[in-house]
């Protein structure tokens, strides 16, 4: 590589920098304020002692398969157990967001093209790119580290998790650009990095259910934390793996990028035939097009999900006694009414509804990036209605969402049910508990399409409402946060502590009517709106 080929690296960086003054300072500060909400929590729950709180969690065999074991018995250690994870997505999905934003977004756009009209090399825009989110990802770790340290955390320690996560966050980077030398839009470097993002997670938690020791932990990023040990061993010589697993596809990024023209990918598309298919003569068919390679990766990926774990939940609950913090969760004895057979699979299936949740989210978000790509106009001029269009989009992606949601109902029901040999009771119960989460899935998507409508340059704020989601049963789970403030989030109304069998039906059907609500006004608001052009 010559020197000329990075010329304009600092004048691009300049300019993102500039461009990203909003999103950048969230999605770095976003970590350690979730590193101490979850100290807050801990500290509200450690009223016999914060050694005794995590003993009891480090022998619940269903806390213990999901979070993995405790290593360090202290508020920091707590931290690291409890936090890490969700401070590495953070991390991956704001580095993924921001190198595919300056770089196949621009490209998509036509910025890339006018960018270098002037004096810039051809690695100019990716390394820019990637220098902004390293040093996001890097100033991340030291807030991180320095919070915990505010919090009685031993320097050495509090410096080798934020190395951690920081590393977590670059080798995301790499995968985003990655993403972007491979396909031509952004969309599909976004899926990329997303499943990479997911399959780190399920990685994450076989680890977990494995003891915390596997090889797993070396491969998954969220799992990393297991590897360096932070308060307990501060192995820092595994950053070294880490910071060059993170530069394998960074490497990779700048040799293909050489490979491809601007605005392709090295993977070529696939031309379509000469002549449509005459069912192709629809905006449905169309969206269903467009939407159905994402659908079928998210298919394969959620029932292996649910296939796993169903199979490994039976054997789980036989295992050993379940907390007391876990089974008077909220005040109730709902392991009890639901049976510790349900218990793990129950908390299992939520959490995926939250991940069904991103998958709806973002597929409403696909409809923006063909707006944005000039492809909408060009419909819309034709003898197609605008609300015909947005709505075809819009039917799909609830369609296909509820699928997701009903193929890992039939089969996590029958693996849990030929493993625990009760396949009638088995197969419905697990059925009805990923039915029910339709209707907060659809919620978001609402909320999605409410704002992309109305507001399409902030519609990317339905990740905060995700987010607050989140957080809010974080804090209920604390015991710091009441139900009555939980039921903001419409996941509360089927939340795994509600007995499948006594669940109300009123508020479902309130949460479907709201949503068709919520898109209804998002579908208004498109047919009022100037569409948006590519500049």
């Amino acid at each position: 590589m010559k020197l000329s080929a990075f010329t304009g690296t600092r004048a691009l960086f300049k300019l993102f920098l500039r461009r990203d003054r909003f999103w950048l300072p969230l999605w770095i500060v976003l970590p350690a304020i979730l590193g101490l909400f979850v100290a807050a929590t801990f500290s509200a729950m450690a009223d016999q002692g914060m050694y005794s709180v995590l003993n009891e969690f480090d022998k619940d065999p269903l806390v213990s398969a999901i979070l993995g074991p405790v290593m360090s018995f202290d508020l920091a250690g707590a931290m690291v157990w409890r936090g890490a994870s969700q401070m590495a997505l953070v991390l991956a999905i704001g580095s993924l967001l921001t190198v595919i934003r300056h770089t196949r977004t621009d490209e998509e756009t036509g910025r890339s093209e006018l960018i270098r009209a002037y004096e810039v090399g051809p690695y100019a825009s990716m390394t820019a790119a990637l220098s902004l989110t390293i040093a996001g990802n890097l100033v991340s770790g030291v807030l991180i580290a320095l919070s915990v340290i505010a919090l009685g955390g031993e320097v050495a320690g509090s410096f080798v998790f934020g190395a951690t996560m920081s590393a977590s966050g670059c080798f995301f980077a790499g995968i985003g650009s990655l993403g972007v030398q491979l396909r031509e839009n952004s969309g599909s470097a976004k899926g990329i990095g997303l499943a990479v993002a997911g399959l780190g997670i399920i990685m994450m938690i076989l680890n977990n259910a494995g003891g915390g020791d596997t090889v797993l932990k070396w491969i998954s990023p969220m799992a990393w934390q297991r590897v360096t040990r932070p308060f307990a061993g501060n192995y820092g010589w595994s950053l070294m793996y880490f910071t060059a697993m993170a530069a394998v596809p960074i490497v990779i990024s700048y040799v293909l990028s050489t490979r491809r023209d601007l605005g392709a990918g090295v993977l070529p598309s696939r031309p379509g035939p000469s002549e449509a298919d005459p069912h192709f003569s629809s905006t449905f068919a169309l969206a269903w097009k467009l939407h159905k390679k994402g659908f079928f990766g998210w298919m394969i990926c959620i029932l292996l999900y649910i296939i796993v774990f169903s199979a490994f939940s039976p054997g789980l609950a036989q295992s050993g006694g379940i907390s007391g913090w876990l089974s008077s969760l909220g005040g109730t004895d709902w392991t009890e009414q639901a049976g510790l057979g349900y218990v793990f699979i129950s908390i299992t299936i939520y959490l995926a509804s939250l991940a069904v949740a991103v998958y709806a989210m973002s597929s409403v978000l696909l409809i923006k990036s063909e707006e944005n790509e000039g492809r909408a106009e060009l419909l819309v001029d034709k003898q197609i209605s605008r609300t015909g269009w947005m709505c075809s989009h819009l039917i799909v992606t609830a369609l296909c969402s509820a699928g997701l949601l009903l193929a890992m109902g039939i089969a996590g029901g029958l693996t849990y049910g030929l493993v625990s040999s009760d396949l009638s009771n088995g197969f419905w119960n697990i059925f009805l508990m990923n039915v029910s989460k339709i209707p907060p899935v659809w919620i978001l998507l609402g909320v999605t399409a409410l704002l992309y409508g109305l507001w399409p340059r902030v519609t990317s704020l339905s990740w905060v409402a995700w987010l607050a989601f989140i957080l809010l049963e974080l804090g209920w789970e604390a015991q710091i946060v009441d139900w009555s403030l939980l039921q903001i989030s419409p996941f509360s109304y089927v939340h795994y502590t509600i007995d499948i069998a006594h669940l109300p039906l009123f508020p479902l059907v309130c949460l479907v009517c709201i949503s068709v609500l919520l898109t209804g006004i998002g579908l208004l608001g498109f047919r009022n709106r100037d569409i948006l052009t590519p500049i």
